[in-house]
């Protein structure tokens, strides 16, 4: 990775290492809860974008962009775009701030509104996306999504061991009713639901 991109992440890493509470400076004094997808989820992530040499890459749950860095890195490497979806406007500022100053601004799109809405109006296969909303909202997040996989798509969905196993094992059991998806909790973080669409015969 690029060293200014390795400094951006540094700052992500530094805040979410402090404690379950650990608080992000913005600009103005203020201070925001970071609810971070972490550095081992995000460098899982980052590989494993780059090994599939996905372009078209959704992210449904900007927040402050932690994970975005790490989507947008790869979509670099792989001459790709992520499209990055949240409610909410102020987060995806601060996380514009932070992927100009890592290099990235050129390599997201961000989509400022209802992420399923979003995803139902965009056009053409999705390759690779990254689930991380509120957890109520994963399995009609996933609903919208599937129609729009490409063959060997991926969607990996963060939170799913905590902080709300039950929420998580229900999407999982969603998940697993697609006969064309393979599905496997990994332990990386805090639980990470890795599904793919199986090719098309």
């Amino acid at each position: 990775m690029h060293a200014d991109v390795k400094r951006v992440i540094a700052e992500y890493t530094k805040c979410y290492s402090r404690d379950s509470d650990a608080l992000l400076s913005l600009p103005d004094g203020q201070q925001v809860e970071l609810l971070s997808i972490g550095p081992d989820s995000g460098q899982f992530l980052n590989s494993l974008l780059k090994g599939s040499k996905a372009r078209s890459i959704l992210e449904l749950g900007t927040s402050y962009g932690h994970s975005t860095i790490y989507l947008a890195e790869a979509a670099r490497a792989n001459t790709g775009v992520v499209t990055s979806c949240d409610f909410d406007v102020e987060k995806q500022t601060f996380a514009k701030d932070m992927l100009r100053r890592a290099g990235l601004e050129d390599h997201v799109v961000f989509r400022s509104g209802d992420a399923i809405q979003i995803l139902e109006s965009l056009e053409g296969e999705i390759e690779f996306c990254l689930i991380d909303l509120w957890n109520r909202y994963y399995i009609p997040a996933f609903d919208a999504l599937y129609p729009k996989l490409a063959p060997l798509g991926c969607v990996i969905a963060d939170n799913i061991s905590s902080p709300d196993p039950v929420a998580g094992e229900v999407y999982r059991q969603h998940v697993r009713l697609k006969k064309d998806i393979e599905s496997i909790l990994l332990p990386i973080g805090c639980g990470l639901e890795l599904s793919r669409l199986c090719a098309s015969n």
